[in-house]
């Protein structure tokens, strides 16, 4: 299904012609210098090919002649785009060199020697010409050669690149269709075609170091009835052309791409739906700057405003967009040699609206800061010191199943957040990157416990609201109030205290209540007769009224505990709220 759906991407762009997908037989390659020579193989400038537009100098990337799968010692050499290790020999061990040097030569000679062609004739001379082991050359300043990359060739007064020109074009495509010949044939498992099967399938590109493959046999534990390589899972050359193409495409392409920690997120629709895609893309990232967005200021503002339309209630259809266009979602990581795949979600658009908007429904909180924070955000609120090098593996990934799917958040999360919320009650905001009970923790509780009880049947009235709510019976949303009202009244009584109530007695509080409580009550009427803080008095009294006649509990469980904390939250939102309020009144008074 995968594969299906990447091959259709990819049928899909060739028949574009502004889309300028490589056809089989060339690939979009990094590209780092350019050897001009002239018509007798003669060197007569070598020039950069950097992209400068970002913060450090990058290769460009172009379309050329699709290179090898290479592995082990002898490794199969390309054709006109090449790196120095092969076009001149350079390599520390002497026999690797040797052989390097001699199948650069042999390959174009094999592709070239048989066509007129000035370009060919030139590129020939020039091979023939080479010294292995250095390219010092007379006249010409080598060092766009020393950029780690990969090398092509233009002719000297041509505007193409050597690979461009028509002649050599159909000279490498006549090569490769003389060596299919020579490969076992059998029926793809993708197209139904009998075709030439591909023994080792393409590297995708984007994951660092790591060149990971989607489909591989290189173990014997993977040889099923003595069949070797691809042909135990058989896919036409063709057809895995067109999905690793595909897959390279999407990874590079911002707009079709999502980065979480690792893992990488691609997706595309089944047809053109040019909007759509740019409305999923940013459905995850609407807390990105404009510029990391990888669109203009002003399509992104567009796209912003669309996607905050639909999760605010509009419809695809009022939008002139097609709800019913299907989407397909696809989680992947490296393993260095092998690619990991950690879902493949397809939806159509209109039911990926609904499911994204009942995600930042069920985690949206009162509070000033970001609304729909993204899940990369998210993750990052589980982690020390919202470091992203401290998210555990595959976090992101699971919390974005759960929101495609619709399903209850993953428990770890949950817990992860509340366990950050403890352990940074009593430190400093600014080392810990933010407050401990930050909106985006508070509002992951408060999702999780609503998706939980939805789970369990129960209606809309008893799930947690998005600000205060006074009709709230649960022990833990209480116990959270009271913590609030009860720190408001210290911090009353002794402005700029350097320790709160919660910074010393939240885990306490949490673990053992019945403990706790009782004490806390009688350090507030200290702190309310110090001040004569009658209303905070009443408040008080009116919040203890509520608590059952058993008295606190002995303990609280991790739901109440996750209450708990939205109760504190609420709490405190709300008397900050109010005090905004007086004092807009008494400005207007005066």
């Amino acid at each position: 299904m995968i594969l299906q759906a990447l091959c259709g991407y990819y049928d899909r762009l060739a028949m574009n012609p502004n889309a300028d997908i490589p056809l089989l037989g060339y690939a979009r390659t990094n590209v780092s210098s350019c050897i001009v020579i002239d018509r007798e193989g003669d060197v007569k400038a070598i020039r950069p090919l950097m992209d400068s537009t970002g913060k450090k100098p990058r290769p460009v990337q172009l379309v050329t002649p699709e290179q090898p799968k290479r592995a082990g010692q002898r490794p199969q050499p390309a054709f006109l785009c090449e790196n120095a290790n092969f076009i001149f020999g350079i390599c520390d061990n002497p026999l690797g060199a040797e052989y390097r040097f001699n199948a650069s030569k042999e390959i174009h000679e094999k592709v070239l020697s048989c066509i007129e062609d000035d370009g060919a004739a030139a590129i020939l001379r020039f091979f023939n010409k080479r010294k292995q082991g250095c390219y010092d050359i007379y006249g010409v300043d080598p060092r766009p050669l020393e950029e780690i990359g990969n090398i092509i060739f233009q002719l000297k007064g041509d505007e193409q690149y050597l690979h461009d020109r028509p002649a050599i074009k159909e000279a490498w495509e006549n090569y490769r269709a003389r060596l299919s010949g020579k490969v076992e044939t059998s029926q793809c498992l993708i197209s139904g075609l009998v075709a030439p099967v591909a023994r080792l399938h393409g590297n995708i590109s984007g994951f660092g170091q790591d060149k990971p493959t989607l489909v591989g046999f290189n173990q014997n534990s993977f040889v099923s009835y003595g069949k070797e390589q691809g042909m135990n899972a058989p896919v036409s050359e063709t057809a895995m052309f067109k999905y690793t193409t595909a897959l390279n495409l999407l990874v590079a392409d911002r707009k079709h791409r999502i980065n979480l920690n690792g893992d990488k997120i691609v997706f595309w629709a089944e047809r053109d739906a040019i909007e759509e895609e740019l409305v999923a893309a940013m459905f995850f990232d609407m807390d990105v700057p404009s510029a990391n967005s990888g669109l203009d200021e002003d399509t992104c503002q567009m796209v912003k405003a669309t996607a905050s339309a639909l999760l605010g209630g509009k419809k695809p259809s009022d939008l002139k967009m097609d709800p019913g266009v299907r989407f397909y979602m696809l989680g992947m990581s490296a393993n260095r040699t092998r690619l990991v795949i950690r879902f493949f979600h397809t939806d159509t658009f209109g039911s990926l609206v609904e499911r994204v908007k009942q995600h930042y429904d069920d985690i949206g909180i009162c509070g000033r800061d970001i609304a729909r924070p993204s899940p990369y955000r998210l993750a990052r609120e589980t982690a020390v010191r919202r470091d992203s090098e401290n998210v555990a593996p595959n976090m992101e990934g699971a919390l974005l199943r759960s929101i495609l799917g619709g399903t209850i958040y993953p428990y770890s999360i949950f817990q992860q957040m509340m366990v950050r919320v403890r352990a940074e009650a009593a430190g400093d905001p600014k080392k810990n990157g933010g407050h401990a009970f930050s909106r985006e923790r508070v509002g992951f509780i408060k999702g999780y416990l609503n998706r939980a009880m939805r789970r369990e049947g129960k209606n809309n009235e008893e799930m947690m609201t998005v600000a205060l709510n006074e009709s709230e019976r649960s022990t833990g949303y209480l116990l959270g109030r009271l913590m609030a009202l009860l720190e408001k009244a210290q911090k009353d009584a002794i402005p700029g205290v350097n320790a709160s109530i919660v910074d010393k007695y939240l885990n306490s509080a949490l673990a053992t209540p019945q403990m706790v409580f009782p004490m806390l009550l009688t350090l507030s009427k200290k702190h309310i007769a110090k001040v004569d803080n009658y209303y905070m008095d009443r408040r008080i009294g009116e919040l203890m009224s509520c608590f059952p006649s058993t008295g606190f509990p002995e303990t609280l469980n991790a739901e109440e505990q996750g209450k708990f904390m939205i109760g504190y939250y609420h709490q405190n939102q709300a008397l900050y709220t109010k005090r905004n309020n007086s004092k807009t009144e008494n400005t207007e008074e005066e």
